[in-house]
């Protein structure tokens, strides 16, 4: 069993390159969607339904107690990623390592890649691409100009820097965090694919 952690910049196709690996390995992903299927499974926040139309009850609810799940409400009664909320914290901390011990699971985001820095079998992967690329992206995805994307991406990606260093007093780009560092601006999903599961194999032998 082993665990592969993702930690992304904007648009490097994380969600996407997530859901491939999940197919390709057998292995169940989870993003920020698992709050989402908490809280519907708790009858927590009705709003969510569509939501679950689209996904499948995880294996990893097995894992949730109480006290989790009271923590999950307070997350997504305040629309969850308040980076600054000590809640928030807890509860991604609890569900990462609820995770790990499933197994065989790709968790995207949350800081897998500080919570469970040293835990065997575990494969931590990075995702940048160039900040002009970027940029340019946003532009034509959200209509904004040059300035206005430049900021909202400054924004967004300065959430998740400041919840790294806040909680676990490290550099989100530092390179020792992680296993692999891919550029998604010169690669495609279907290549970064590849390359993770090589690594995998690599690395848990």
């Amino acid at each position: 069993m082993a665990v592969i952690t993702i930690s992304k910049e904007l648009q490097t196709n994380s969600e996407k390159l997530a859901s491939k690996l999940a197919e390709q390995l057998g292995y169940e992903y989870i993003g920020d969607q698992l709050i989402t299927q908490i809280a519907k499974e708790l009858h927590i926040s009705e709003s969510e339904v569509e939501t679950f139309r689209k996904t499948s009850q995880s294996r990893i609810l097995r894992f949730v107690d109480r006290y989790t799940c009271s923590i999950v409400q307070k997350v997504v009664d305040r629309e969850h990623g308040c980076l600054d909320d000590e809640k928030y914290y807890e509860t991604t901390k609890k569900l990462v390592e609820q995770s790990y011990e499933a197994g065989n699971v790709i968790i995207l985001g949350w800081g897998g890649q500080c919570i469970l820095r040293g835990k065997p079998n575990t494969l931590h992967i990075r995702l940048i691409k160039d900040e002009k690329v970027k940029i340019e992206e946003v532009m034509a995805s959200k209509y904004l100009d040059y300035q206005a994307a430049k900021k909202y991406i400054e924004r967004e990606e300065g959430d998740l820097k400041a919840y790294i260093k806040e909680y676990f007093n490290e550099d989100w780009n530092d390179s020792h965090l992680y296993d692999l560092v891919i550029n998604m601006g010169k690669t495609n999903v279907e290549q970064a694919a590849e390359l993770i599961s090589a690594a995998l194999k690599h690395k848990t032998g």
